[in-house]
């Protein structure tokens, strides 16, 4: 059984049977304080989250915590970790996991001491908004404004060269060690398109807002060749260890729970790098984990036996009522 906490645009609460727009429609609408006593009172087993945006990675998932429902997939302190791209690759490197060299920008003013060709990246945004490629001086200034629109840092790293460009995912196994490793996707790129830009992602209108009717850009009937991805992707075992290897290591370094996944750049030597950590998933059937699941010809890896292991887990770790008779310390 199921139950729908919706936050609505302004913070209003709506607790819901279903996602049918006429049930919230129709809903009381709860403020903060309403609609957690009504939550924390409900005892509900479980929560799987849904809001991709900063304050559902953080505050709403510390809710959760709070009033002893446990949630699956990963905990607001590691989702606040890996939303600043400079902290993440900064911890993930002194676990021993490849990053491309680079620093932090504090003002469109500041010059890179990174040499060219180089990327900029909004340090807290998503979607790669506002990144852009730098290959020499006279486009520096243009990139850097249009970066600092998105966020008050950027990040200033060295362009790896064309290689390949794979995601890879990793599920805990039943002690909580990332063992499994997923077969990965490899993105399309070419030479004269070396890297993922919003548009790729996301499909836009003409006026530059999200298509609601064709929301995810990447292997549309109409997508050029450089927006296709392709899974599982040809990895030899050399590049498969090597990869498998940097997200084991990233998990446990960014204290990732029940599955993460990441993005690595691969270049022309065969030498990887991880550019982001991204551990979200709708669990829905489309949903890029859980495609990447069903590549596999494990029974328990398909769907949706793997999102019932995760709910099964997560239970597992609600918190057991308060024992006066406990001994502290």
């Amino acid at each position: 059984e199921f139950t729908f906490a919706v936050v609505l645009p302004g913070g209003a609460w709506c607790i819901v049977p279903d996602l049918d727009q006429g049930t919230i429609d129709d809903a009381p609408k709860l403020e903060h304080g309403a609609a957690l006593s009504t939550l924390a009172a409900s005892d509900f087993d479980v929560c799987v989250p849904h809001m991709f945006c900063w304050p559902g990675y953080t505050q709403y998932r510390s809710i959760f915590d709070l009033i002893g429902v446990p949630l699956v997939g990963n905990t607001a302190e590691c989702m606040a970790l890996i939303t600043d791209k400079q902290q993440t690759k900064a911890v993930a490197a002194a676990a021993g996991v490849p990053v491309p060299p680079g620093e932090l920008l504090h003002s469109p003013d500041q010059t890179p001491t990174v040499g060219y060709p180089f990327v900029l990246k909004p340090c807290c945004e998503d979607n790669s908004m506002g990144i852009s490629k730098v290959e020499e001086a006279g486009e520096l200034r243009a990139s850097l404004v249009e970066a600092f629109k998105f966020d008050s840092k950027v990040v200033c790293e060295k362009f790896i060269p064309l290689g390949r460009e794979i995601r890879v995912a990793v599920v805990e196994d039943e002690a909580g060690e990332p063992s499994i490793l997923l077969p990965a996707t490899e993105y399309l790129l070419t030479p004269e398109h070396p890297m993922r830009t919003s548009t790729d992602k996301i499909s836009v209108t003409e006026e530059g807002l999200p298509d609601a009717d064709k929301f995810f850009a990447t292997n549309r009937e109409e997508a050029p060749d450089f927006r296709r991805s392709v899974c599982p992707a040809p990895l030899d075992d050399a590049l498969t260890a090597k990869l498998g290897e940097a997200a084991r290591r990233a998990h446990k370094a960014l204290r990732c729970r029940d599955f993460s996944i990441f993005d690595f750049r691969v270049d022309p030597e065969g030498e990887v790098y991880m550019l982001e950590c991204q551990p979200v998933c709708s669990f829905a059937r489309e949903s890029a984990m859980i495609g990447m699941a069903s590549k596999t010809d494990r029974p328990e890896l398909q769907h949706p036996q793997l999102f019932h292991t995760m709910l099964r887990r997560a239970a597992a770790r609600k918190p057991k009522p308060f024992d006066a008779s406990q001994k502290l310390g």
